[in-house]
């Protein structure tokens, strides 16, 4: 019975004649499904790279900035990365916080830090977890760190889940030693 079984399986594999369409309806789905996967693929590095862009954006729109950061700032910056990102179709969150560098106590301490969109708040113990992201700095320097995350669907199931990009920006003030914040603007 193997004999046979084998014999036949030897012979199919000789075989020189076929019918296109049949080689076709056989490989045209794993060839739609490579090209799925490559655009999805791709697609997701390309959404990464342009959400990090955006945040570089932000973050620098904030460090030249020399009046103070209000309410409607934030609320249109979060606004500028949604636009920016194109991740718009999903949630997107916005944090921005200035920290300053507490040589005495040798850590970061918050500022402020202010948040647009479903992103928790940032206290300074959890600014403790950002030591070894952050650059060195001398006594009271401040940094401003953007924050974002949005939601990302891939285009096909091809095996990446649907997810949340994230980017962590830091950026010196460029024109002033620290950026204000002003909850009445």
């Amino acid at each position: 019975m193997i004999q046979i079984f084998l014999s036949k399986l030897r012979g199919f594999a000789r075989e020189t004649k076929a019918s296109a369409s049949v080689e076709a309806a056989i490989i045209f789905p794993v060839v739609f499904w490579a090209y799925a996967a490559m655009f999805t693929y791709y697609e997701a590095y390309r959404a990464q790279a342009v959400a990090e862009k955006a945040a570089y954006t932000i973050s620098d729109m904030i460090s030249r900035e020399t009046e103070a950061i209000t309410p409607d700032y934030m609320t249109n910056a979060r606004h500028i990365y949604k636009d920016l990102s194109g991740l718009s179709p999903g949630e997107t969150a916005l944090r921005v916080t200035l920290l300053r560098w507490d040589a005495n106590q040798n850590r970061f301490k918050i500022d402020w830090s202010q948040r647009r969109g479903d992103i928790p708040r940032l206290r300074n113990r959890d600014v403790r977890d950002y030591d070894a992201l952050l650059p060195p700095l001398i006594a009271n320097e401040r940094i401003i760190l953007v924050e974002t995350a949005s939601d990302y669907e891939p285009a096909f199931s091809v095996g990446l889940a649907p997810r949340v990009i994230e980017t962590f920006v830091y950026t010196r003030p460029r024109f002033a030693p620290q950026i204000v914040w002003d909850s009445n603007g």
